[in-house]
């Protein structure tokens, strides 16, 4: 049996505000947009008739789908409460990488969005067969629904001086 990547699903309670994190903030694209109601849409997740509103998020237009955003409404849901300013056993995370960390990092704080982990560097100085050397930078920031997301750029290492 092969298996291949999908995308990420992340059941949130509000559509809209994920948007303005995963869509404004992080600048994904949306590439799908539906709703499905009734017996279907809750029998899939083994709820009762329900609402489901699902956004397809990609890194552009013509990019594969990363992330699925649900939101299920008309009936209720329980709310995971993970614990903040730490990982728990369980958890998961989005990890993403970008090319404009610094002015991320600004447009995210600016935002008021909290953050796990504050931007930090670290150098892996020698390449593997699934990551290459460089200068890793990165920082975890909590999406709406406290879904730890980390965000990474990979810069060239700088030239190391001998005196």
């Amino acid at each position: 049996m092969e298996l291949q990547f999908e995308r990420f699903t992340l059941f949130c309670r509000d559509l809209e505000a994920s948007l303005r994190f995963y869509r404004d903030a992080l600048g994904l694209v949306v590439v799908e947009e539906k709703t499905l109601e009734g017996p279907m849409a809750g029998g899939l997740l083994q709820l009762p008739a329900c609402r489901m509103r699902i956004a397809l998020l990609a890194a552009c237009a013509d990019a594969p789908v990363i992330l699925g955003l649900f939101e299920i409404s008309q009936t209720a849901l329980e709310t995971l409460a993970p614990p903040l300013g730490k990982p728990a056993y369980g958890q998961s995370a989005l990890v993403l990488s970008c090319r404009r960390f610094d002015a991320l990092h600004s447009a995210l704080q600016a935002a008021g969005h909290r953050f796990l982990t504050p931007p930090l560097a670290y150098p892996k100085r020698t390449a593997s067969a699934r990551s290459p050397a460089g200068l890793y930078r990165e920082m975890i920031v909590y999406d709406p629904d406290n879904v730890p997301v980390s965000i990474l750029q990979i810069d060239p290492l700088p030239e190391e001086t001998t005196a």
